[in-house]
């Protein structure tokens, strides 16, 4: 009886929590939407085409509104696939407020407008989504790329399906990105929201609570923490203004609402969603009780040369505390340009990486189909820093990751560079706002931010330390470089001097004719990383052979379609075989 009482009693105050959950959302969803119509001035402010669809909506005036709407259909500012998405998700929402006029002025777009599908997986979700929108508003029509609608609405049916099993079973191409999670989950929360067959609606509902869960997992007070596909420079060292961030605002809350960063405006689309996460996923990002190990699958983006697989498999490791947490790539070009390999992200967005800046013809023709001896500069053009010796994101084929728990292991084999390839160096970004820092007499380079504590420590190369506006960059040459990085925290390690002492006991074995490290470190298991073979722990062989998801919260086999969420003994399963969500 007493069992059954306590057992009742938590049900309760589980029960009275998701209802705080989600009156906290729809608090932070207004505040949203009261913003973008409220504090955005016309003729003051930037207007895109999600603001003036929440403007739209919640007045009983438009007519304010529709030059602003000409002038984004005639210079849209966005690539086609991101502008026809949009404008397809403001027709949908506003559409019993346009006038005759203008319902007939945006279909003329699709039928006048040629769109640009793009080459990368987010641009074809966008892409399709559209036309898949568009085909099933207007029946009977052609369109502007000469196919009807029942043409168009069969091939963006088969290409979203296709990628929702892509997804399920191999992983994303374009994972865990703080900036480009908003080409996928607002352009899902549209399909959701307006796709009239229940299948259709059902894979987009899945595909959102999939994308958010592993955010969640990932998810540290408004940051989305560890290796990522792309990442833009400048979030790569301020992580807490990444895009992502808005999206975690509304489905997580932990942090604040920025709407003056940069590109906060998508969000609109999932703050008027029908769409609700689910209690589960929202206590995943947010419960910070213990420290746990989080590991995923996914894939390298399409290679069209110098491979041998289309999709390499991507191993995502993250080690989650409440102050810190440490998660990394296994190193090697997984995406072009924008690569993050690794890093520590603590609770006040603070972040610690190392990166090879390397760029090459070869790198890039692994994926894009023009000439490779023009690729660079165009590349240059777009990027602006991809020829860069500075810059902070980068993929290498010389960087080797090793991570276990709150230790990593980074391995750079510079010497190994072909000719022509750029640059011998590792550059290793320390935040100036550390609240502790120093270089002690053995060559730890040590720091404290809040709670949180790290140690690195070069082996196999010589540095110099540049205190730079925004942070102290060290710059490593060497032909076989070894970086050593150790994340710890009070909890763990009681005060900062502890952290330090320990660091001061720690040891390894650098062979480097052998490019092999072994060290024990201030957790007191060995690590044994081979560049040129295997990793090893405590003398075990550690295999990068793990599922889709393994962890304490998400399991998933490789293509098993099955996604499991745990979360105190309650589970939600996705079954995308059968197009199923269970709890039990």
């Amino acid at each position: 009886m007493t069992i059954f009482l306590l057992t009742f009693a938590l049900l309760i105050q589980f029960l009275n929590q998701g209802e705080s959950h989600a009156y906290e959302f729809e608090l932070r969803r207004e505040r949203i939407l009261k913003f973008y119509t409220d504090s955005v001035q016309l003729g003051k402010d930037k207007i895109d085409l999600f603001i003036l669809t929440a403007k739209m909506k919640f007045t009983d005036k438009i007519d304010p509104f529709l030059p602003y709407l000409d002038s984004l259909i005639q210079n849209p500012g966005v690539g086609d696939m991101f502008f026809a998405y949009q404008l397809m998700g403001l027709y949908l929402h506003c559409k019993e407020k346009l006038p005759p006029k203008y319902r007939e002025k945006i279909k003329n777009v699709f039928r006048e407008r040629g769109f640009y599908r793009g080459d990368t997986e987010n641009h074809w979700l966008m892409y399709y989504i559209a036309w898949y929108l568009v085909s099933q508003e207007w029946k009977n029509e052609v369109w502007s790329n000469l196919k009807t609608s029942d043409e168009n609405f069969s091939e963006a049916r088969e290409y979203i399906k296709f990628w929702v099993d892509e997804t399920a079973s191999f992983g994303q191409m374009e994972f865990d990105s703080p900036t480009y999670i908003i080409t996928f989950v607002p352009p899902l929360c549209i399909l959701y929201d307006f796709a009239q067959d229940t299948l259709m609606k059902k894979r987009a509902q899945m595909m959102l609570e999939y994308l958010l869960v592993d955010y969640a997992a990932e998810y540290l007070n408004g940051c989305y923490c560890g290796g990522h596909s792309r990442d833009y420079p400048e979030f790569a060292v301020n992580p807490i203004q990444a895009q992502s961030q808005a999206i975690g605002y509304l489905y997580f809350g932990e942090t604040d609402f920025y709407p003056k960063f940069k590109e906060r405006s998508p969000v609109i689309f999932c703050a008027l969603s029908k769409f609700r996460l689910p209690d589960l996923i929202y206590y995943i990002a947010t419960d910070r009780g213990f420290p746990y190990e989080h590991r995923e699958r996914k894939r390298v983006r399409n290679v069209i040369r110098y491979g041998r697989e289309r999709n390499p498999a991507v191993y995502k490791y993250t080690y989650m505390t409440k102050d810190y947490c440490i998660g990394s790539l296994q190193g090697g070009i997984l995406q072009p340009i924008q690569q993050h390999t690794w890093d520590i992200t603590f609770s006040n967005g603070a972040t610690v990486f190392s990166v090879h800046p390397y760029f090459s013809e070869y790198e890039l023709g692994m994926f894009f189909p023009e000439e490779v001896k023009i690729l660079p500069e165009l590349v240059d053009r777009a990027h602006r820093v991809y020829r860069n010796p500075d810059k902070w994101t980068s993929s290498s084929p010389y960087e080797r990751i090793f991570q276990y728990r709150g230790s990593l292991i980074a391995l750079y084999g510079l010497g190994e560079m072909r000719e022509g390839e750029r640059y011998r160096q590792v550059n290793i970004f320390i935040p100036r706002g550390v609240d502790e820092f120093e270089m002690d007499t053995l060559g730890w380079i040590v720091g404290r931010v809040g709670d949180g504590y790290f140690g690195i420590r070069v082996v196999g190369g010589i540095y110099d330390f540049v205190a730079e506006q925004m942070c102290y960059r060290v710059r490593v040459y060497g032909d076989r470089v070894c970086v050593i990085v150790e994340a710890g925290s009070r909890d763990e390690f009681g005060d900062f001097d502890v952290f330090r002492s320990k660091l001061k006991g720690a040891s390894f074995e650098f062979d480097i004719n052998r490019f092999e490290l072994r060290y024990r470190g201030i957790r007191g298991f060995e690590m044994r990383f081979d560049y040129f073979g295997g990793r090893y722990i405590d003398g075990v062989e550690y295999r990068l052979d793990w599922g889709l998801f393994e962890g304490q919260f998400v399991r998933s086999e490789l293509k098993s379609k099955v996604i499991e969420i745990n979360y105190k003994g309650k589970k939600r399963i996705l079954d995308f075989n059968k197009l199923e969500i269970n709890e039990k």
